[in-house]
């Protein structure tokens, strides 16, 4: 009988404990969903109640140099130009390019472009004067843009890398090829040991007048191919005109969705797609 008894007593003791817990609980989010303090809470943080996300900006523009900020916008104008090196290198032909153009018409850019970057970087077929004297130069270029603005060695060389790599290699390029090991290492490390050279020269013709042999035309053509780019990007931005202000955006989640969360809490949680940050580019004419 006590043995009958103490298994009775132990499940309605272990019931009673569940159901109380539970009836608390229920009290807990009901006083959260009806807290006038938590409510104005969510109305300081957040004006738009029912906004899934509410952003806070940082203006870019306001924790660079000025030589960053320079650097920047050529960044910028510079895109035009490397665009139209694209296009050009499209209408070559193959034997110069090296680019399949049957395989660029057989599946949507994009895929081909995700294709060609899981299967990369391999060892290209390019010709010597492409891989070591067409590449180095453009990297010397992205090197010798970024000290005429004013940034470091250092820096001037992570730029030569960020353009050639990401932007170019893995970028623009890709599209039409897999990225190229000779490409990666040639472009911005032999690129940027030419481009500081580069950059001593145009210092030379500065302490010269900018005349090479007694001649102001000779000194202008030798600024322009010591610094093609930096002096498009310079000729563009003097034409169009444009102001660029970059934002590094970051979303927090809503403190409607987050009471949205709280109060669910006892069943499966909902799902949100998460947007966390993000950099903006504000382009005005």
């Amino acid at each position: 009988m006590k043995i009958l008894l103490i298994f009775f007593i132990l499940p309605s003791l272990l019931f009673a404990q569940l159901t109380s817990y539970d009836v608390d609980l229920a009290k807990e989010v009901k006083n959260y969903q009806n807290s006038s303090l938590l409510k104005k809470k969510y109305i300081s943080l957040d004006s738009d109640y029912y906004k899934d996300y509410i952003s806070r900006d940082i203006n870019i523009n306001d924790q660079l140099t000025q030589p960053q900020r320079d650097l920047a916008e050529g960044t910028l104008y510079l895109q035009m130009t490397l665009i139209s090196t694209i296009i050009a290198l499209a209408l070559m032909p193959e034997s110069v390019s090296k680019w399949d153009k049957d395989s660029l018409n057989e599946k949507p850019l994009d895929e081909k472009w995700k294709e060609n970057v899981a299967a990369g970087p391999v060892w290209d077929k390019d010709d010597f004067f492409i891989n070591y004297i067409g590449h180095p130069v453009s990297g010397a270029w992205y090197y010798t843009m970024a000290r005429n603005y004013g940034i470091s060695p250092g820096g001037s060389f992570a730029y030569s890398v960020f353009l050639s790599t990401f932007i170019w290699e893995y970028g623009y390029e890709a599209f039409a090829e897999i990225p190229s090991w000779q490409d990666l290492f040639s472009t911005p490390i032999i690129g940027s040991l030419m481009g500081e050279y580069f950059y001593y020269l145009g210092k030379e013709i500065d302490k010269n007048n900018g005349e090479v042999w007694g001649s102001k035309t000779l000194g202008n053509i030798s600024y322009f191919f010591i610094d093609p780019f930096g002096n498009m990007a310079n000729g563009l931005s003097s034409w169009l005109d444009l102001s660029v202000t970059m934002r590094f955006q970051t979303y927090q989640l809503s403190r409607e969705q987050e009471k949205q969360q709280y109060d669910l809490h006892l069943r499966k949680p909902q799902q949100f797609s998460q947007l966390d940050y993000g950099v903006w580019l504000n382009i005005e004419f």
